[in-house]
């Protein structure tokens, strides 16, 4: 009888210890889990042991599925009517969702919400999140340029905590994350030069969509991908640097480097510099911004081999280039960020849908500039009526 009370009581302790260990799994939500970015997270979440309280997508129903039956988590929300019922009729276990509760899903209490929805519709959840989301890991491109010096303000006064998932610049947090700012003289960030890298002007004229989608390093969605090809995406980056990292925009620089090892360069002060070096694989920067400040090895990722590298070079933009990327530092100065996002978002639609030529992506992005006055934005509120304003004003250039 004593041995028996005695293995009860050691049971007990054990189930005692493994509910605390299941209380005190992190949590994550993963906003955009059926891209790139979003499934590779789901994944890393998943290698890490977090518990994943929600996911959300928009036409990949067959993804989603997916990983509802492989992650089970608690809530699934579809941004598209049909891929929201026919995850509705196949999937048991988890709540399904409507789009119009994408924003209560971002606010979920959870340690870590991952932001890889791509477009200005990301908005909405990122601010919905800050204050609920211990840190936010984020993707969108779209988010940070639209909420500006504003989301960044609202982060920090919620608590929320601000880690890039982009490798450019999840690659500059790390290099300066133990460094004060005032010691920083300027950042860069590489650009592959995307599959149009040796192109002239001249030869873009014949570019066709299957062209412009071959990426010759990453893997990514097919905004991403357009943009990294037009370079606009280097335009995009430079400006979400200087948010991010609150630096003045002269000061953050870029250079094409066609191997994609180098991902962000620091120089200090005292003309020292600072590289991040890594295969071009997301995984690395995703491990990394939601195991933050752990260090963790992933067995899906490769390390480098040096002597495999027979070089690392460095180049000049041409001038097409030049021009595309020089619109970060026209649109920043002069107060057009959220027309900018808003305009290159349309155009780069317009040729995805076949409604025009790789040309006139930055033809239309310029010509809608030209349209627009200094943005003066107080508010999140203020933000999203310039989108709706904009939306209806580009969409019939």
């Amino acid at each position: 009888m004593q041995r028996r009370t005695k293995y009860y009581s050691k049971l007990r302790k054990f189930r005692d210890v493994e509910n605390e260990c299941v209380a005190m799994r992190k949590k994550i939500s993963v906003f955009g889990a059926t891209g790139v970015v979003g499934r590779k997270s789901v994944n890393a979440a998943s290698l890490l042991g977090y518990e994943i309280v929600a996911i959300t997508g928009h036409k990949n129903h067959a993804e989603l599925i997916r990983q509802a039956h492989e992650y089970c988590p608690r809530y699934i929300c579809c941004t598209d009517i049909e891929c929201y019922r026919k995850v509705k009729s196949e999937v048991t276990g988890s709540e399904i969702l409507p789009y119009n509760e994408v924003v209560n899903i971002a606010k979920l209490d959870v340690d870590c919400c991952v932001m890889a929805m791509a477009g200005a519709v990301s908005l909405a959840p990122t601010f919905a999140c800050l204050g609920h989301a211990k840190r936010l890991a984020i993707a969108s491109k779209e988010a940070i340029l639209l909420g500006g010096k504003i989301l960044i303000d609202s982060a920090r006064s919620g608590h929320t905590e601000i880690i890039p998932l982009d490798s450019e610049h999840n690659a500059i947090f790390r290099c300066i994350s133990h460094d004060h700012r005032d010691v920083i003289a300027e950042i860069t960030l590489t650009a592959s030069g995307g599959v149009f890298l040796n192109y002239t002007e001249n030869a873009l004229t014949n570019v066709t969509l299957s062209d412009a989608l071959r990426n010759p390093n990453w893997i990514m969605g097919a905004k991403v991908t357009v943009d990294s090809a037009t370079l606009i995406n280097k335009a995009i980056e430079i400006i979400e640097a200087s948010l991010l990292f609150e630096l003045p925009i002269d000061t953050v620089k870029y250079v094409i480097h066609p191997e994609s090892i180098i991902h962000g360069i620091v120089r200090f002060r005292d003309d020292s510099y600072k590289a991040l070096l890594s295969q071009p694989d997301m995984m690395i920067p995703i491990m990394y911004a939601v195991s933050y400040p752990e260090l963790l090895r992933s067995s899906l990722t490769a390390p480098l081999n040096f002597t495999d590298i027979e070089k690392l070079t460095f180049r000049r933009p041409q001038a097409w280039q030049e021009r595309n990327v020089n619109l970060a530092y026209n649109v920043f100065t002069e107060g057009k960020v959220v027309a900018f996002s808003v305009a290159n978002e349309i155009a780069v639609s317009k040729f995805l849908n076949g409604n025009i030529t790789f040309c006139k992506i930055y033809d239309l992005v310029a010509r809608a500039l030209d349209t627009c006055e200094r943005e003066l934005v107080s508010s999140y509120c203020d933000i999203a009526e310039l989108i709706h304003t904009y939306t209806a004003r580009f969409t019939d250039m």
